[in-house]
């Protein structure tokens, strides 16, 4: 177990989120309640401030932030407007004021996961391929089994990431002020709650990953991982997506 994980069954206590974190998180909730649906203008900035007891940049900053994971855009000369709204239980399985930093770890994930997909691939000797596959086929017993259980989805991502045999690599993954443990939590708590459409194609892109490592081909496991983080990320704000 790395050294910043908490013991099983045990939620450990993320950072405070920052204040444009907690408006973000604030207006969010408010997107999820129905308050502001798709389409509608939001609150001007101004107002927001007032409502919220913060400044204006703070405000701006928030709203930056979900433009930038496609929630809200910005039109010039007439404000902010909701594009899309969260699953509807989002705040159920975690607190709003963590989202924003959850999308951040997913960017942070991209860049280290899919380089060391590529590099377990190239680097992957039959003892290592062999914990990989393990690892995959317990996760796809428990989806089999309508489980979805995120230590499962963690130890496949870790074993991936292992036999890269770049150790910064795990290091950074799973540190102090942000682990896989915490958005897998959250991510496989929400895929519960949908149809075993929604886990089956979890397990696809898992298949996917573990096929071009079996392969060695680099370039396929970089893009199979990056592609399932994208989609992950997609998960957990787009309300739309098929349950």
């Amino acid at each position: 177990m790395p050294p910043h994980d908490s013991p099983p069954g045990q939620m450990r206590k993320p950072r405070v989120a920052t204040f444009a974190d907690q408006i973000y998180g604030r207006i969010l909730a408010q997107i999820s309640a129905g308050l502001f649906p798709s389409g509608s203008k939001l609150p001007s900035e101004t107002r927001m401030a007032a409502d919220f007891g913060v400044s204006r940049p703070v405000v701006r900053d928030a709203l930056a932030r979900l433009q930038r994971d496609g929630l809200v855009e910005s039109r010039r000369g007439s404000g902010s407007f909701v594009l899309s709204a969260p699953p509807a239980d989002l705040s159920h399985v975690t607190d709003m004021n963590d989202v924003a930093r959850f999308q951040r770890f997913q960017e942070f994930r991209l860049a280290i996961e899919g380089p060391a997909a590529g590099l377990a691939a190239a680097r992957r000797g039959e003892d290592e391929l062999r914990r990989i596959v393990e690892a995959h086929e317990h996760f796809l017993g428990e989806v089999q089994a309508g489980r979805f259980v995120w230590e499962a989805d963690r130890a496949l991502h870790l074993a991936i990431i292992e036999v890269s045999g770049n150790e910064f690599f795990l290091q950074s993954i799973d540190g102090p002020d942000m682990a896989l443990s915490d958005f897998m939590r959250v991510s496989l708590s929400l895929t519960s709650s949908r149809s075993e459409r929604r886990g089956r194609l979890v397990a696809r892109e898992h298949t996917n990953i573990v096929d071009a490592i079996r392969m060695g081909d680099s370039k396929a496991a970089q893009i199979s991982m990056e592609n399932h983080i994208i989609q992950a990320r997609r998960r957990m704000l787009d309300g739309s997506l098929e349950p």
